[in-house]
């Protein structure tokens, strides 16, 4: 099989300069999150939801600074962290996971965290949530290679958003893959996460 190489290089930097469009979007308040723009992107492949963050982020460095933008994302990590552990502390035997960008400790404001929620069922979780005083969550369903699931959506009163996505506890549920898709994607313990954010922790300029 013979690729196009001018073709491919031509497709990326169309993706790219549609990436730029809707982390611009963002930036400006014309979109009020990340997939938002995404979808209101009218031509083209999609970009990913992680290069258009990549863009964003590089914005809000010039704009903010890089020592109060790493403030900012450390102050996410921290809340997200937080409502990972109370997730953890509501529903012991259950295994927490953060996945994604997420996973990787890139976060902003205008996406949802995201992270998975392996061997409980939903009314369980949810019950739990509400028993540690949590605010109820939104839940939808999703079809996913593992059949149709409930994703909560939990939030906090500083508007940092985590989606719950809660599986049955097989394999593919720790599998390093996107359950949608099935596209690789990062996945993280609890434990490891905690060891991102304490890097953060110390990588982050005082005031």
């Amino acid at each position: 099989m013979t690729i196009d190489v001018f073709y491919v290089h031509r497709m990326d930097h169309s993706t790219d300069r549609l990436a730029l469009l809707a982390a611009r979007a963002v930036f400006d308040g014309t979109a009020a999150t990340v997939q938002q723009a995404i979808d209101a992107l009218h031509e083209g492949p999609q970009p990913s939801l992680a290069r258009v963050r990549k863009h964003l982020e590089a914005m809000q460095q010039e704009a903010m600074g890089l020592g109060d933008w790493w403030r900012t994302r450390l102050a996410l990590l921290e809340v997200i962290l937080e409502l990972a552990e109370t997730i953890e502390f509501a529903s012991p035997e259950a295994t927490v996971v953060l996945t994604g960008s997420t996973a990787q400790g890139h976060v902003d404001a205008h996406a949802a965290a995201t992270a998975r929620v392996i061997g409980v069922d939903a009314p369980t979780l949810l019950d739990a949530l509400e028993a540690q005083g949590m605010a109820p969550p939104e839940v939808r369903s999703e079809v996913t290679t593992l059949g149709s699931i409930a994703v909560a959506q939990c939030s906090d009163a500083r508007g940092v958003v985590l989606d719950l996505r809660i599986v049955p506890d097989v394999p593919q549920a720790h599998a390093p893959v996107n359950l949608v898709t099935g596209e690789p994607i990062s996945v993280q313990p609890l434990d490891r996460f905690r060891s991102i954010v304490d890097a953060a922790r110390a990588a982050t300029p005082e005031m």
